[in-house]
């Protein structure tokens, strides 16, 4: 089989202790050779898919998705790596960030949370499906931002974010 036409492009969260991101922060050029299948396998990463940008757009509050944050990082890294962009949050914004994401609850995320007649058609293949099953699985996906935000904030861990190829 070839390589796929279309490209996802996913968003993984890695949970790091300030020790190891300072030393990725300070040493980017370790960034194309980060094997993030490593954390996500014992647990420190987490795959939230192309849900990253969709979660971005709505949390920010906004219709395009902002240039900082708990989806995308808030601190960019040096271009080093063709296949991703990296951005890192430091654990102090990380804290500030894991009690922002605690006010979206059900209710805030269904009085928030629109979706376009677009989206609620059945796509084949579609992982999502119809309009209540969308909004059930970004609410999910949203769950887990929040949990995973939680777990590192309690940690005193900083965040290092990967956009880009899913490998």
């Amino acid at each position: 089989m070839g390589r796929s036409v279309v490209t996802q492009i996913v968003g993984i969260y890695i949970r790091l202790d300030p020790e190891e991101l300072k030393r990725l922060v300070e040493h980017p050029e370790i960034l194309p050779k980060y094997d993030h299948r490593v954390p996500l396998a014992d647990g420190r990463a987490l795959d939230l898919g192309r849900a990253w940008e969709p979660l971005g757009v709505f949390i920010d509050g906004g219709y395009r998705l902002p240039p900082t944050g708990p989806t995308v990082g808030v601190l960019p890294l040096p271009p080093t790596d063709e296949r991703a962009t990296w951005s890192y949050i430091e654990a102090d914004d990380v804290q500030d960030l894991a009690r922002s994401l605690k006010a979206f609850g059900p209710k805030e995320f269904a009085l928030r949370y629109e979706i376009d007649a677009d989206e609620s058609q059945e796509i084949p293949d579609s992982r999502t499906g119809g309009w209540g099953s969308q909004r059930q699985y970004m609410f999910k996906k949203l769950e887990a931002l929040k949990a995973f935000y939680a777990v590192a904030a309690a940690a005193g861990q900083g965040m290092l974010v990967r956009i880009g190829e899913r490998v």
